[in-house]
């Protein structure tokens, strides 16, 4: 089966092009800078990335925080436009499974059977799978992007970093909002929000949704064949808040995704050998493959079977808080289910089966998977030189996925090949962290956390190879049923020194674990071990000029272990351990308002990574020259190669003015560019196999609102220089 070599470039992304936007406004609407006796200053922006409210400037994590104005004006709907605000944050894609990268930390593994390497909540609720980061942006309080392991404070551990949605919550005042949207490739979205005081400071309730559709742009040259890269959403949200006292929140909340239409689709790409041709016209490393030259434009490709996505997420939580006075408890209980279907092309040509070269490669591939959560926390209230937290988290999933690929070539073996993956896996963490207040200037932080992670599983790769002779191969086996355990204590150290009231400097050394898992092949399953890695990191966070500037700062170092590297491998999945690896950078965030009407906002992420000892079993032949039946598949030594979806360096900046129109209200107009350096796609860092190169993609937006603030409208266009990016990539066999 190492025969046959397909490089898939999956994902390309490119948002609606010009779009208006109306929008009825709730009375509560404001702009995100701040009033003062000298003008314009920026806002201060309160996180609760440490379980209880601060100050951002005040924390000393590297966070970036964006509130729901802010978010509304930088145009981030997901989490997939957030990346571009974020230093050193990168994101790709595969259908409705995110690649979540900060600094270098993460996972490229999209399958059902891994844990996340970046740990994502929605109102403080742990998402096991990344098709919970497709959450809608939209009536949100802020999102919060914590870098660096956070495995403390939070109820599940990330080696890569903590990516918060915290909506609005119900109060006690009526509002209401509505937003209508059209544009460019017939471009729909209507939101909107309502809050309902039932029982006066007692009951309320909030509620808010969004539908939007778009045409595909991805455009199939098969006639009458399926456009992808369309948009068909959905997300709707109600919470309910009962505070029976002064001292007891308590929380019921239920929220609904469901994306439908084709979705992304996938391209073939360039792959070494595939210009040598055998005497049927098909590509000597690809001989399942109908050979037709792909396209060069990324938005066109060849699909002649019919492809189809459906994505459906619904959760329903229950929080409590109640005030002791010197303390506070939280209990949080959760649960969600996530089911995805989805139906592709694999072999990209408009030649059937029957024709010279042609083919009809199908893959099914059907996804589940049920969570439930519970977490309890105590932390410490009030404002003495203490501050402590202690927590208990239990995580009970299992997640089964079902991929079945059908290759039907003209001439040869038609072959069925089936992958089940079924995991259960449960989690149990203790975690806790003591700050003490050394008089106004300075605070100590120590923190400690131990993690069980149990998993059990049944699968396996089945091969079926029909022959044109009638007779039938079976190969390989379902029946697999791994089980593993893990366990590990991860710590954090810090300090805070606050020089004055508008500058602090902190350091910190932390430590992050993520579990291992399973591999499922024909012959067997094998587990992989967990990650790990150590984090150095030290910053600075600062406002001058009377709040009119503000400039944070962060450098870090860090030294990764066992990393684990997504493969696939005879059409299966498989994770491999890197035994090492390195990584060091330096992030700056800017913002100022220079004057009234002015405002600039910027960020830069510098990076450097390397593999330090990794020798990469390759599925690719690298000897294209060579006859077919000399191709070998190749170990590769990819030591002091770059880490997947972490460039050299990242930025954005962003300008927005504001003219007053007097009675008329006022019109903003912003423009914001985002610049990155060639992202390497895989760990192999063929060149130009495996490249996205360097690009920048700008955007021009302008926005009117009334004087009463509430009636707003505004026309934007993304993406001015039409440039197609390459968000995700991988090579199956």
């Amino acid at each position: 089966m190492n025969d046959a070599k397909l490089f898939n470039r999956s994902v390309l992304r490119r948002v609606p092009h010009f779009c208006l936007s109306i929008s009825l406004l709730g009375l509560a609407y404001q702009l995100p800078i701040a009033h003062a006796q000298q003008g314009l200053v920026l806002e201060e922006i309160t996180v609760t990335a440490e379980k209880r409210e601060a100050d951002l400037q005040t924390v000393g994590i590297a966070i970036s925080a964006f509130g729901g104005e802010k978010l509304e004006t930088v145009g981030a709907r997901d989490i997939l436009e957030l990346s571009r605000f974020v230093p050193n944050l990168q994101i790709g894609a595969e259908t409705s499974d995110l690649k979540v990268m900060i600094r270098g930390v993460g996972s490229d593994n999209l399958e059902a059977f891994s844990d996340p390497g970046v740990s994502v909540h929605i109102d403080d609720v742990y998402q096991a799978r990344p098709s919970g980061g497709n959450f809608l942006f939209y009536d949100m309080e802020r999102v919060e992007a914590l870098r660096g392991p956070q495995g403390t404070l939070y109820g599940r551990n990330a080696t890569g970093g903590v990516i918060n949605f915290i909506s609005k919550k119900p109060t006690n005042e009526f509002d209401a909002a509505v937003d209508l949207g059209v544009g460019k490739e017939d471009w729909q979205r209507i939101r909107g929000m309502i809050n309902l005081p039932i029982v006066d400071n007692q009951l309320m309730f909030r509620a808010a949704g969004t539908f939007a559709e778009r045409d595909g742009f991805q455009q199939n040259l098969v006639p009458g064949g399926t456009e992808g890269n369309d948009t068909d959403d959905t997300s709707l949200r109600g919470q309910l808040l009962w505070q029976p006292t002064d001292k007891a929140d308590i929380l019921i909340s239920t929220w609904l995704l469901d994306k439908g239409g084709v979705g992304p689709v996938r391209k073939r790409a360039a792959s070494p050998g595939d210009d040598v041709v055998t005497a049927d016209g098909i590509p000597a490393n690809c001989p399942d493959c109908g050979f037709v030259p792909q396209p060069v434009e990324l938005r066109t490709v060849y699909k002649n079977a019919p492809e189809s996505f459906d994505l459906e997420t619904d959760a329903f939580n229950i929080r409590l808080d109640y005030d002791f006075g010197p303390s506070v408890l939280t209990v949080i209980s959760g649960d969600q289910s996530t089911d995805l279907d989805l139906l592709q092309d694999s072999d990209q040509s408009p030649l059937a089966n029957g024709e010279v070269g042609g083919t009809t490669d199908t893959a099914e591939v059907s996804q589940e998977s049920d969570q439930t959560t519970f977490e309890i926390r105590l932390a410490s209230a009030g404002d003495g030189p203490w501050e402590w937290l202690a927590g208990f988290f239990y995580l009970d999933e299992n997640a089964f996925q079902n991929t079945v690929i059908n290759r039907d070539p003209t001439a040869g073996a038609d072959t069925n090949i089936n992958v089940l993956h079924d995991v259960n896996a449960e989690s149990t963490a203790f975690f806790g962290q003591l700050s003490y207040r050394i008089g106004d200037a300075h605070k100590l932080t120590g923190g400690l956390r131990y993690t069980e992670d149990e998993k059990d599983a049944l699968g396996g790769t089945a091969v079926t190879i029909s022959l044109p002779n009638g007779f039938v191969i079976k190969n390989g086996a379902q029946d697999h049923t791994p089980k593993d355990d893990w366990s590990d204590t991860t710590w954090k150290a810090g300090w805070d020194w606050y020089v004055n009231d508008n500058s602090m400097v902190y350091g910190t050394i932390s430590t992050g674990y993520k579990a291992g898992g399973f591999n499922f092949g024909v012959e067997g399953a094998e587990s992989y071990d967990p990650e790990e890695v150590t984090a150095f990191e030290i910053g600075s966070k600062n406002r001058f000029f009377n709040d009119r500037m503000q400039l944070n700062a962060s450098g870090f170092f860090y030294d990764y272990e066992d990393l684990q590297v997504f493969q696939v491998v005879d059409q299966t999945i498989v994770v491999r351990n890197a035994a090492e690896a390195e990584i060091y950078g330096v992030e700056l965030e800017f913002v100022a308002v220079p004057v009234d009407a002015l405002q600039i906002d910027a960020s830069l992420g510098l990076l450097e990574t390397e593999y330090k000892d990794f020798i990469l079993p390759s599925n690719l032949f690298l000897d294209p020259p060579n006859p077919p039946p000399l191709r070998q598949p190749t170990n590769v030594d990819v030591s002091g190669n770059q880490l997947i979806n972490a460039p050299d360096w990242s930025a954005h900046i962003g300008l927005q003015y504001t003219f007053s129109l007097a009675e008329f209200g006022d019109l903003t107009a912003r423009v914001q560019g985002y610049f990155t350096d060639d992202i390497y796609l895989r760990a192999l860092n063929l060149d130009p196999y495996d490249i996205q190169d360097n690009y920048s993609t700008w955007d021009l937006k302008l926005m009117w609102n009334s004087p009463d603030r509430h009636w707003h409208a505004e026309a934007f266009i993304y993406n001015i220089n039409d440039e197609d990016v390459i968000t995700n990539q991988e090579v199956t066999d």
